[in-house]
C-alpha cells in the first residue's frame, strides 16, 4: 500500500480483520481510561499484552504504552519495555516494520535508539526498550535553572548528537527522522541525568519528507527550537515540520486559487511573504482534531483526507486536492480543530499562521482584509451547502413518515 487512501479502501480480508482488531483495541483503551483503569489488555493473534494507561505518547502512525505483562512471556524485564502499537491502516503497519531496519542502521552508527526486542511479523506492534529520560523540550524550558556547568554539558552533548544525526542523514537519506525536541531525550537515572550525559532518539521511524539542508546546531537551538516550543505551548500539537520560503513558482500557481479572488499581484505577494511552504509525507497528520487552531493551509499538491472521530472510528470523511483550503475556522476563531486532516499522499502545502497574518492587519494592508473576506465567503458557501443537505434530509424523513 502506498497511501492512506489505499489503506482505507483495501478489501483484503486480512487488512479488514486487522482494522477491526485495532478499532476494538482503541475503543477498549478509551473505555478503560474513562473508567479510571490503569491498564488495558490487547490481543493480537496469539500474542497477549497488558499495557499501562495512559499511553506514553502518540504519533501519526502509532501509540506507545508501558508494558506490564506479555503472553508468551518476554525474556527481558517487562518493566523496562514499552509497546508501540500501530494504528489500523496498512500504511502504519508497513512503517512500523520499516522502523526495524532504521533502528538497526542507527545502532550500527552508534546512535542511541530504543532496541526492538520483538516485532510482530504483520507490523501490528513492536516491543522496545523503555527509555527513562527528559525531552529536549522540557530541558529547554527549564534550561536557565541548571548550573552553568550542567548547561555547558547539555549544549556540548546535544550539539554532538544532532551533528551526528545530520551527517548520517546526508550519507543515508533513507534514515531521515524527526529531530523534534520531543523526539530527542537526555537519559536519566532516577531524578538525575546519566553520567556521562547521553542523548537518545526516541522514535527512529523514517520520514523521507524531512529537509534539513543548511541546518546547524546554532540555528536549531537559538531559532527553530524556541519558535517550535512556543507553538507547542499555544496549540498543544507536537508536529515538527521545517518550513521554507514560498517559491516564485508556488506564488504563480496560487494566484488561481479561489482564496485569492480579486487580489492583485502585489496583494498576493504580500500574503505569500508571510507564508511558509511545508511538506507532509503519506500518513502524517496535518491538523489534529481537538487541538487549538493557529494556521490555515492551501493544498498545492497531493491529497488530504478530512476525518471526524478519534482513530478513524467514524466513517465520515472527505478528501481535498489542489486549490483547497483547510483549517480556516481555527485560524479565524482560534478554537479547537473540529476534525483531523491526514495526508493520503505526499503533500505540499502553503501555511499561513494567525500570528503572521496579524502583522498585516497592524500594517492596515488591503490584502489582509480581502483575504479575510474570501475566507468568510468560503465558510459561508460551505454552510449554505450544509443547510441544503440538511433540508433534503428533513424532506426525505418527512416523505418516509407519510
Amino acid at each position: 500500500m502506498n497511501s492512506m487512501q489505499n489503506a482505507d479502501t483495501c478489501n483484503h480480508p486480512e487488512d479488514l480483520e486487522f482494522e477491526k482488531e485495532f478499532v476494538e483495541f482503541y475503543q477498549a483503551m478509551e473505555d478503560s481510561i474513562a473508567s479510571g483503569a490503569e491498564e488495558v489488555r490487547a490481543q493480537f493473534g496469539s500474542f497477549g499484552l497488558v499495557l499501562g494507561l495512559p499511553p506514553l505518547g502518540e504519533g501519526d502512525m502509532s501509540l506507545v504504552f508501558p508494558l506490564k505483562r506479555a503472553y508468551p512471556e518476554m525474556p527481558a524485564d517487562p518493566l523496562k519495555l514499552c509497546v508501540k502499537v500501530a494504528k489500523q491502516y496498512t500504511l502504519c503497519r508497513d512503517c512500523l516494520i520499516e522502523e526495524e531496519a532504521t533502528t538497526k542502521s542507527f545502532l550500527d552508527e552508534r546512535i542511541c535508539v530504543p532496541r526492538i526486542h520483538y516485532m510482530d511479523p504483520s507490523g501490528r506492534f513492536a516491543i522496545k526498550d523503555f527509555i527513562e529520560g527528559e525531552s529536549v523540550t522540557s530541558i529547554y524550558m527549564r534550561f536557565d535553572t541548571f548550573p552553568v556547568w550542567t548547561q555547558s554539558l547539555i549544549l556540548e552533548g546535544l550539539e554532538k548528537f544532532l551533528s551526528g544525526l545530520l551527517q548520517l542523514f546526508e550519507r543515508k537519506p533513507e534514515c531521515k527522522v524527526s529531530i523534534s525536541p520531543n523526539n530527542i531525550y537526555l537519559l536519566t537515572e532516577g531524578e538525575r541525568f546519566r553520567s556521562p550525559m547521553e542523548f537518545v532518539l526516541i522514535d527512529p521511524g523514517p520520514s523521507r519528507v524531512k529537509n534539513y539542508e543548511g541546518l546547524s546546531f546554532d540555528k536549531y537551538w537559538n531559532d527553530l527550537l524556541p519558535n517550535r516550543i512556543d507553538k507547542y505551548k499555544r496549540t498543544g500539537y507536537l508536529q515538527w515540520i521545517l518550513p521554507r520560503e514560498v517559491s516564485e513558482a508556488e506564488r504563480e500557481e496560487a494566484k488561481e486559487f479561489d482564496i485569492f479572488r480579486d487580489l492583485n499581484d502585489d496583494e498576493i505577494l504580500a500574503i505569500m511573504d508571510i507564508a511558509d511552504s511545508v511538506e507532509f509525507d503519506t500518513g502524517q497528520v496535518i491538523l489534529r482534531e481537538g487541538t487549538v487552531g493557529e494556521s490555515f493551509y492551501l493544498v498545492m499538491d497531493g491529497e488530504v483526507m478530512l476525518r471526524k472521530g478519534l482513530y478513524s472510528k467514524s466513517k465520515w470523511q472527505t478528501k481535498l486536492r489542489s486549490g483547497s483550503v483547510l483549517g480556516e475556522m481555527g485560524f479565524l476563531l482560534k478554537v479547537p480543530r473540529s476534525m483531523s486532516a491526514v495526508a493520503t499522499t505526499h503533500c505540499r502545502l502553503i501555511e499561513i499562521s494567525h500570528e503572521k497574518y496579524e502583522d498585516l492587519l497592524v500594517k492596515n494592508l488591503p490584502a489582509s482584509y480581502k483575504l479575510l473576506r474570501n475566507i468568510s465567503a468560503i465558510l459561508a458557501e460551505r454552510l449554505y451547502k450544509l443547510d441544503l443537505a440538511h433540508q433534503k434530509l428533513l424532506e426525505a424523513q418527512e416523505r418516509a413518515a407519510c
